[in-house]
């Protein structure tokens, strides 16, 4: 039962981290569609927490977990072709905070999804294991999201800002 609970405290830990960093990337965001995107995400992440924290309760007042008491609302995968607007598009030179932020969701996506697919595969209670998955596939979707914007800005935020990679 111990790493089961290391497991989630180190979950949950992970997801307060998620949205904090999100709710603040939302918050200084000035594009409004990179905002609000951000926000979105910061509170996946707090759903996340809030369904790895009523397992961990479950787990310590009864000894197991009953995966009907996990999520508020069900997950549906991320759909977003396009959070950042034109005019972002536009004014990509100076924005240094919304690319950074990109960046540094992409590694924490990476990150939660490997966590997640390796507790999967390493606990023998599969409710818990199901919980795990189901978290990898949700951050997946996270992650491929972020990936696709960060394609879509990458070498014209490069060229803007004028980062030459070394030969």
């Amino acid at each position: 039962m111990t790493e089961r609970l290391n497991a989630l405290e180190h979950a949950m830990l992970s997801e307060r981290d998620g949205y904090q960093f999100y709710a603040m990337a939302a918050g200084a965001a000035t594009d409004p569609g990179a905002a609000s995107t951000f926000e979105h995400l910061a509170q996946e992440e707090l759903q996340h927490f809030n369904a790895l924290q009523r397992a961990y309760r479950s787990i310590l007042e009864t000894g197991t977990w009953d995966p009907d008491t996990a999520w508020d609302a069900p997950w549906t995968p991320e759909t977003t072709e396009r959070i950042f607007s034109e005019d972002f598009r536009r004014r990509i030179r100076d924005q240094h905070l919304e690319m950074a932020a990109l960046s540094i969701g992409l590694l924490l996506e990476k990150e939660a999804r490997q966590f997640y697919t390796r507790q999967a595969a390493e606990t023998a209670d599969e409710a818990l294991a199901a919980l795990f998955r189901e978290l990898a596939q949700w951050e997946d979707g996270h992650y491929e999201m972020l990936l696709r914007q960060d394609e879509s800005l990458r070498e014209e935020y490069w060229a803007q800002n004028r980062f030459e990679p070394l030969d």
